[in-house]
């Protein structure tokens, strides 16, 4: 999808606004330098930036005549759909089974259906997606002391 800048730079204003409005009611203190300050100066630069972006995506759409939103080529092609929804709804199945199921299981699930919809054999997407899963729970479990959730397996866990 190609987004105008003049659209994008809206939204950072509009960003920007709800920044400076959010960041002026936190609580003054004793001195006349609060926790509202820095805030309220990165949204006055958010507020520049989307200045600028509004003014080059005028530019440019009066040069190219383009619409403001246009959807890409693949958007027409029901499997290329599908595969990016299924990306984007991996991450929710992410969220609501790795508690109960555990990251593992989770893990190996959401890469396996991952590389098959993208074009894997299964002879290959099933040894990597539990190397993969089990490389990454190693990282992230005993390296980095992130507590990854056990689910299923809590009677195995090391």
């Amino acid at each position: 999808m190609k987004i105008n800048d003049t659209v994008s730079g809206i939204l950072l204003a509009i960003f920007a606004g709800v920044i400076y409005v959010y960041s002026a009611n936190l609580p003054t203190m004793a001195q006349q330098i609060g926790p509202g300050l820095f805030p309220q100066l990165l949204a006055g630069a958010f507020l520049i930036c989307a200045i600028l972006l509004m003014i080059k995506g005028v530019r440019e759409r009066r040069a190219s005549g383009e619409s403001w939103i246009s959807l890409p080529e693949w958007a027409g092609e029901r499997h290329a759909v599908f595969a990016y929804a299924l990306v984007l709804l991996s991450l929710v199945f992410y969220i609501y089974a790795s508690e109960p199921l555990g990251f593992l299981p989770t893990a190996v699930i959401l890469l396996l259906s991952l590389f098959m919809t993208f074009g894997a054999r299964l002879a290959v997407a099933l040894p990597v997606a539990l190397g993969s899963a089990l490389g990454i729970h190693y990282i992230f479990y005993k390296l980095l002391k992130v507590p990854l959730p056990w689910g299923l397996l809590k009677s195995v866990a090391w």
